[in-house]
């Protein structure tokens, strides 16, 4: 298969010099994580929902949400983006395409002709078509694929120290656990960016002086967490993390021992390595 036969076809763009608070808009407006930054007909950067969560002020900010939507007015997206891109023209074979995202940092590749953007497949679009393959086939498990004895932290983690392990072990989700291995919530790249000083100087102007991930992984992490099973079909938890838009689901036995975890990442290189194994 091709890129262009999965790829979105539809896409919401953006100006270089469009402002924070309007690319915001933009990207709640459309339910979208990705913006393709465009100048005339040319892809010049992509601005990312994490771009966006470390240009934001954290929630230590002494700035009011009235003063920080007025700074957001007055922050061109050109100064938060990401560039220069990965890309993948649509011609490319999809196995390909999903082995480049596999190894960058970004669920999403724009695919491009002569620098024109024309299309963006993303990790989402790649889960659908694992699944889609599932289909009709031999059922299969999250035990088939979950990641075993995944890196943990505790309630008592410094923030700071859980950041370390996950940036050490490029990892976006830690399962917070507490005595015999339960499960007790999870600490996601999104909820320490959401405690992180800006990167945006006329918003971190207003950070306090001591760094708020000095603070303990239970003021931080998510608490209501939605896990599956070993036995689970895979084509549930697929759809889970699609309903969702989750990156992970833990994977507990009785009384929320976590056994494992399951990502999104997970089960798009199982896609790819089934393919390969076919081939």
């Amino acid at each position: 298969m091709r890129v262009e036969e999965m790829m979105q076809h539809e896409i919401v763009t953006a100006s270089p010099d469009m402002s924070l608070a309007e690319a915001l808009d933009q990207m709640q407006q459309h339910c979208v994580r990705h913006l393709p930054v465009v100048s005339g007909q040319h892809l010049v950067g992509l601005l990312t929902d994490r771009d966006f969560r470390e240009a934001m002020p954290s929630s230590a900010t002494t700035l009011s949400l009235h003063d920080i939507a007025a700074q957001m007015e007055t922050v061109a997206i050109e100064t938060c983006m990401t560039s220069p891109l990965v890309t993948v023209p649509p011609e490319a074979d999809t196995l390909e395409a999903a082995r480049q995202l596999l190894e960058g940092k970004f669920d999403c590749l724009p695919v491009v002709v002569r620098d024109q953007l024309v299309g963006i497949v993303t990790a989402t679009d790649f889960l659908r078509g694992f699944l889609a393959a599932l289909k009709g086939g031999q059922p299969m498990h999250v035990r088939d694929y979950m990641q075993t004895s995944p890196l943990t932290v505790t309630p008592t983690d410094i923030v700071r120290t859980a950041y370390h392990r996950m940036r050490c072990a490029r990892v976006r989700h830690l399962p917070v656990v507490s005595v015999g291995h339960q499960l007790i919530g999870l600490l996601t790249d999104r909820d320490i960016r959401r405690m992180q000083a800006s990167e945006v100087p006329s918003l971190a102007a207003y950070e306090p002086r001591e760094p708020t991930y000095t603070l303990t992984v239970q003021k931080v992490m998510t608490r209501h967490v939605v896990t599956v099973s070993g036995d689970t079909p895979v084509a549930d938890a697929g759809q889970l993390l699609l309903k969702h838009r989750f990156g992970c689901l833990p994977v507990v036995r009785s009384h929320a021992v976590l056994e494992g975890i399951v990502t999104v990442r997970n089960l798009i290189r199982a896609y790819v390595q089934q393919h390969e194994a076919a081939s």
